[in-house]
């Protein structure tokens, strides 16, 4: 885990080792973790890729596994990891094209969108039993709604 902790984590972690702003991504505390999040990574990331193309989605993996780990680390310091920044902007921007150009044909039902904004909120509270990157989901989800929306107004759709 020291090779990927966020800087701060462990000793000597300098500014040099530029990819441990991303490396928290790859960081999961349990099976459940790393499940939970490769199912929806799946399923969303593969709509994504299937049917708008591949450079969304890593522009979507390398902003939302760097800019939410950021926000994570101002809101709670450098002990945390999981993929759930990005999840969650393969959630947002998956709604957002859903509603603004469904003819892509990647929407989130609402549902499913329903579920992941009643998890965000659970996050806050002691409900869930467990430290959650509350920084990162919230940093994720506006990523994805931001790229969604902005993706969602060009022409070019696969």
């Amino acid at each position: 885990y020291q090779a990927l902790s966020y800087f701060g984590a462990v000793p000597d972690a300098g500014i040099s080792q530029f990819w441990r702003v991303f490396t928290p991504s790859l960081l999961h505390f349990s099976a459940m973790h790393i499940i939970f999040n490769l199912l929806w990574w799946w399923y969303l990331g593969g709509k994504i890729e299937t049917r708008i193309g591949t450079a969304p989605l890593l522009i979507l993996l390398l902003v939302a596994g760097t800019l939410p780990n950021v926000v994570q680390y101002y809101v709670s310091g450098p002990n945390f990891g999981g993929l759930s920044g990005v999840v969650y902007a393969v959630a947002g921007y998956t709604w957002v094209m859903g509603r603004r150009k469904p003819e892509a044909g990647i929407g989130l039902p609402p549902s499913y969108m329903g579920f992941m904004l009643i998890w965000l909120v659970l996050g806050f509270t002691d409900f869930l039993g467990v430290s959650v990157a509350n920084g990162a989901h919230i940093g994720g989800l506006l990523i994805g709604l931001a790229q969604g929306w902005l993706d969602s107004r060009s022409k070019a759709t696969r």
